[in-house]
C-alpha cells in the first residue's frame, strides 16, 4: 500500500500544489478566457499520456527518456514565459490580460503537464498484480488502496491549494506563484541534464557531471520549497481573515462577513494539514518504503577454459542465488541463478536496464525484488528482457552443470564500472 501511494505522491504532489496557485491566480485575476484552453490543453495532454502507457506497457516502441526530454523542452520555455508575461500586463484589464497570446500559454503549460505526469499514473495499475499470489486478496486491496490514496492525497492538495489562493491578494499572491514556477522550472531542468547526459547527448565533462551528481542528490530541497511556498500562502491567509476586522451596516452583514472569514480559516487549516500529509508520506513513508534490504555478499566464482562452470546441485533448489564474477580488467561483474521450473533456470545479471547496477536482487515470498524500486518480478520471468527484469545471461547445461561464457559477462562489463 505504502509503495504505490508513495509512487502517485512523488508524481503528482508537486503538480497538484503549482497548478492549485496557477488556477487560484488565473480566479484571482479573472482570467476567465483562459479555462478553455486550459482545459483543452489538458485534455490532449491527458490522451497523449495514455497513448503512450498504452505503448509502453504493450510494446518496445517508445524509450521514454526522449519523450520525457521532448516534452521537458516545450514545457519549460512556457513556464519561464508565462510569469514574464504575466507581469508585463499586470495594469491591463482582466479582459485585455486574457489575451490570445495567455490562452496559448495556458492552453500549452496545461497540455505538457498532463502529457508528463500522467504516464506514469496510467502505468502503475499493470504494476498491481505482479508478485500477488492472489488478485483477489487483502494485499491486492491494499495495493489499491494505496493507489487511491495518493490520488485523493493530490487532488485534494490541489483543491485546497486552489481555494487558498482564490483569496490571497495579489500582490502576495503573485510572486509566489512565480517562486513556485521557478522552483518547479529548476526541478525539470536538472532532469532535462540528467537525460542529456544519461544518453550521450551532451559531450561529458567532469565539472558538469559533478555539478549534475550534486544537484540530483539534493533534488528532495525543491520539493521542500515548494511545500514550505505554498504552507506559507495558507498560512499567510489564515491570520489574514482571523485579524481582519468585520464591518457591516447591520448585524447580519457582520454575521456573513464573519462567516465567509471562518471559511477562509478552515481553508487554510485543511491546506496545511493536507501538506503536512504529503510531507510526511514523501520523507517518513519514503523512508521505510525505501528501507534497503542488507544483501549477502555474492559468491566468488573463477573460470576454468573460458567458461564458469556451476553445478546444478548447487543452483536448483529455486532459491535465488548470486555470484560475483572478476574480470580481467578487475571489475566485479555480479550475476544471478534461479530455478524457475522442473527444467528451467534463469540467469541474468545482478542489474537491469533501469536501474543499472547500483542496487541487485533479492528473494522474497518466492519472487524476485529489486532492492531499489521494490519492483516484484515473478521468477518465472527471469530471462527475459525489459522492465526491471534482470539484464538476460546466455547459458547452456551440460552433464549437470549451468555453463556461462567468460565472453557473455565481460560483454556487459560496462555496467559494473
Amino acid at each position: 500500500m505504502l509503495h504505490f501511494l508513495l509512487l502517485v505522491a512523488e508524481t503528482l504532489f508537486p503538480l497538484s500544489m503549482l497548478s492549485g496557485a496557477v488556477l487560484g491566480f488565473a480566479r484571482q485575476r479573472r482570467l476567465l478566457e483562459v479555462r478553455v484552453p486550459a482545459e483543452r490543453g489538458a485534455a490532449l495532454g491527458f490522451l497523449t499520456a495514455a497513448v503512450l502507457a498504452s505503448l509502453k506497457m504493450g510494446t518496445g516502441l517508445i524509450v521514454r527518456e526522449y519523450y520525457d526530454l521532448a516534452v521537458l523542452l516545450v514545457m519549460i520555455p512556457f513556464e519561464i514565459f508565462l510569469p514574464v508575461h504575466i507581469f508585463r500586463t499586470r495594469s491591463l484589464s482582466s479582459e485585455k490580460a486574457a489575451s490570445p497570446l495567455m490562452r496559448v500559454l495556458f492552453f500549452c503549460i496545461a497540455a505538457s503537464w498532463a502529457a508528463y505526469y500522467l504516464p506514469d499514473i496510467f502505468i502503475y495499475p499493470s504494476h498491481f498484480a505482479v508478485g500477488v499470489v492472489q488478485v483477489v486478496s487483502s494485499e491486492f486491496v491494499f495495493i489499491v488502496a494505496g493507489y487511491l490514496a495518493g490520488l485523493l492525497l493530490c487532488f485534494l492538495t490541489g483543491r485546497a491549494a486552489y481555494g487558498v489562493c482564490a483569496d490571497i491578494p495579489l500582490r502576495v499572491l503573485f510572486p509566489a506563484m512565480a517562486a513556485l514556477l521557478g522552483i518547479f522550472t529548476a526541478q525539470q531542468t536538472i532532469v532535462v541534464g540528467q537525460i542529456l547526459f544519461g544518453r550521450g547527448l551532451l559531450p561529458r565533462h567532469d565539472l558538469a557531471l559533478s555539478l549534475l551528481v550534486f544537484l540530483l542528490n539534493n533534488l528532495r530541497f525543491t520539493l521542500f520549497g515548494l511545500i514550505g511556498l505554498s504552507a506559507f500562502l495558507a498560512l499567510f491567509l489564515w491570520k489574514r481573515s482571523r485579524n481582519a476586522e468585520v464591518h457591516g451596516d447591520n448585524p447580519a452583514v457582520k454575521r456573513k462577513c464573519r462567516s465567509l472569514l471562518n471559511a477562509r480559516v478552515r481553508r487554510s487549516k485543511g491546506c496545511l494539514a493536507l501538506l503536512a500529509s504529503g510531507l510526511l508520506v514523501l520523507t517518513v513513508g519514503d523512508h521505510y518504503s525505501n528501507k534497503k534490504v542488507e544483501l549477502s555478499p555474492p559468491l566468488a566464482v573463477a573460470a576454468a577454459d573460458g567458461r564458469i562452470s556451476l553445478p546444478l546441485s548447487l543452483v536448483g533448489d529455486g532459491a535465488l542465488h548470486r555470484f560475483v564474477y572478476t574480470a580481467k580488467a578487475g571489475t566485479k561483474i555480479r550475476f544471478i541463478v534461479i530455478k524457475k521450473t522442473e527444467t528451467a533456470y534463469g540467469v541474468g545479471l545482478d542489474a537491469c536496464d533501469v536501474c543499472g547496477a547500483g542496487g541487485g536482487y533479492y528473494e522474497r515470498k518466492g519472487q524476485v525484488v529489486c532492492t531499489l524500486c521494490d519492483v516484484v518480478m515473478n521468477k518465472v520471468t527471469i530471462g527475459f528482457a525489459g522492465g526491471c527484469n534482470p539484464v538476460p545471461l546466455r547459458f547452456r547445461i551440460v552433464e549437470g552443470k549451468l555453463l556461462i561464457d567468460i565472453k557473455n559477462l565481460e560483454a556487459e562489463e560496462t555496467r559494473f564500472l
